[in-house]
């Protein structure tokens, strides 16, 4: 399995609900509060799309690069 770049988070999470019938309906599915699956995919707080994609089975890795001409 391959990496995704974080930009992929909204649309995987506008998929889920979608599937699922709405956020109401992904909400109580995946046992979290609606407004974090809200947030999701309203670009909202980092946190709140975190705690869905793990609900989804998504593990969210952050890392850290130099930026070019700043690594000593």
């Amino acid at each position: 399995m391959s990496d995704l770049p974080i930009t992929e988070a909204k649309s995987i999470v506008a998929d889920a609900v979608e599937m699922a019938g709405g956020q109401h309906a992904l909400a109580r599915n995946l046992r979290i509060n609606q407004s974090d699956i809200s947030q999701a995919v309203n670009n909202g707080r980092t946190d709140s799309r975190n705690r869905v994609l793990n609900a989804l089975g998504y593990a969210v890795i952050e890392t850290i690069r130099p930026m070019k001409g700043q690594n000593r």
